[in-house]
């Protein structure tokens, strides 16, 4: 089963609310989120989103466009993504 989700300028708690409405068998999500929230990064919230809605997920494929100048950078929040959690889900 593949499915497409795609939202923009919205933030990840609203995000969770649509996407829990998805298909728990769901095994491949792919997410396109123009947002300044960047808790879109966060690998834990995806890690938790993913376990308790979606076991059967087999790929994220997830892409994040921020449409504004910044100074920040977020090495730490992508770092996460390098967890065995997601290493194991390659």
């Amino acid at each position: 089963m593949n499915k497409y989700f795609v939202t923009y300028e919205s933030k990840f708690y609203e995000f969770e609310i649509l996407i829990k409405k998805m298909d728990s068998k769901l095994k491949v999500l792919r997410a396109t989120v123009q947002s300044q929230d960047i808790t879109f990064l966060n690998a834990h919230r995806w890690k938790k989103l993913i376990l308790e809605s979606f076991p059967e997920l087999k790929e994220l494929y997830l892409r994040y466009i921020e449409n504004y100048d910044r100074e920040d950078e977020y090495p730490v929040q992508l770092d996460q993504f390098n967890s065995s959690f997601w290493i194991e889900r390659k």
